[in-house]
């Protein structure tokens, strides 16, 4: 089985162990309900193992947060690249979207529920990889293009579709939704909201 793109291949089997389960945990629990004990506990190695890598849980979890981000902002980035029109990047952006949820849902989770705390403290370098510049470079072509409503700030329609698209990943984490319904409800949802 592949490793999990959060872990390098350069990392020991110890320190693989700990981020597979510290994300699965942080998911489950959230940060500040997993303990350093908890994760050792899980991965099958001591808290010192823990430490050997990380200062402490938050330098933990910041390090899988600003992976998680910046692998769902280059899989974003490469589903809706410009070079084709707005609809065809549209589509291929939530497919893409679809395929982390049905192959890493965690990622997205762990991402959507830490934002606010740790999206200011990635380094400013990091922070230029932005998924929301991502989604307004998309509906600024999708207005030029003309269509989408140039009626709406930008800015309004990308909360719109970031809030949507949130909560789908949760209702379909928690079993309300299915994995099809990102063709067959969600893309024409979306379309409808940013329509000319």
């Amino acid at each position: 089985m592949a490793d999990p793109f959060f872990v390098d291949e350069r990392d020991p089997p110890s320190k693989r162990r700990i981020l597979t389960e510290a994300l699965r945990l942080f998911v489950e629990r959230g940060v500040d309900g997993t303990t350093v004990r908890d994760i050792a506990r899980a991965s099958g190695y001591t808290n010192p193992a823990l430490f050997k890598f990380f200062a402490t849980k938050d330098e933990l979890a910041l390090h899988l947060f600003g992976r998680c981000y910046a692998h769902l902002h280059d899989r974003a980035a490469l589903a809706c690249a410009p070079g084709r029109p707005f609809d065809e990047r549209l589509g291929s952006l939530l497919r893409a979207f679809g395929a982390i949820l049905d192959g890493e849902p965690e990622a997205f989770l762990y991402v959507q529920d830490n934002l606010r705390i740790y999206w200011p403290r990635l380094p400013p370098a990091e922070r230029k990889a932005s998924l929301i510049e991502l989604m307004r470079a998309l509906l600024r072509d999708g207005v030029a293009e003309g269509r989408v409503t140039a009626s709406v700030p930008t800015d309004l329609m990308v909360a719109a579709i970031s809030g949507t698209v949130a909560q789908y990943a949760r209702m379909r984490h928690f079993g309300e939704l299915s994995s099809e319904e990102v063709d067959t409800a969600l893309k024409p949802l979306i379309s409808r909201m940013i329509a000319v």
